[in-house]
């Protein structure tokens, strides 16, 4: 081969025209048509640079498939329910009816002063909402501890309960399936909470004036 990269003529085979090493230094290749070299250059393949868990592409777009991901909440990571939350689901109930029979009760006994009833529904009503904020204090642990990474604050239920069960619910739907039967069942427990009350109002005016 001569000094400037062309193979001299000799009674060797001829060399068959491809893409050869570039005999001038570059990085590329050199096509060699069979008797000289051309000024073509093929420039060599770039590498694709693999930053992270994803292949980098030209622009701003990335494929689907080459993207990083993400984890992804799982419904029934969580619990929708607990005991608790059955109980301040039938507050309506458990709540109404003693006003009604302790209001019975009082009126049957004696003929207290519009002030003595007044302070005895006022304690029970005291007594109920302790009660309440509690429960719902004791549903949000159990809730955590459940596998629920967040929870309603306990305090939406001085709003009444029905209000800390839709909060509750908002959050237990990231984390399991369900969440809203309790607010259904408060609904429940609140249209059927007047006969209820009726019923043992009648009962408790029986008893006692028996």
């Amino acid at each position: 081969m001569s000094s400037d990269g062309t193979p001299q003529r000799s009674n060797a085979p001829a060399i068959p025209a491809g893409w050869y090493s570039d005999p001038a230094g570059g990085s590329g290749k050199r096509w060699w048509d069979g008797s000289r070299w051309t000024e073509n250059i093929q420039q060599p393949e770039a590498l694709a640079t693999v930053v992270g868990n994803y292949t980098p592409t030209f622009g701003s777009y990335v494929p689907g498939e080459s993207r990083p991901t993400r984890p992804v909440q799982h419904a029934e990571a969580g619990i929708a329910y607990t005991r608790t939350s059955w109980w301040l689901a039938g507050s309506p109930l458990w709540i109404s009816v003693p006003e009604v029979i302790v209001f019975a009760i009082i009126n049957s006994l004696t003929t207290p002063p519009q002030s003595t009833i007044v302070i005895g529904l006022w304690l029970v009503n005291l007594l109920a909402w302790a009660a309440l904020v509690g429960m719902a204090f004791a549903d949000r642990a159990a809730l955590l501890a459940g596998g629920n990474d967040t929870a309603a604050s306990p305090w939406w239920a001085l709003l009444t309960p029905l209000v800390y069960l839709i909060a509750r619910a908002r959050h237990v739907r990231l984390y399991a399936t369900g969440g809203w039967a309790s607010v259904i069942w408060w609904v429940v427990a609140a249209i059927l909470s007047p006969g209820v009350a009726v019923l043992g109002f009648f009962a408790a005016v029986g008893i006692f004036t028996a």
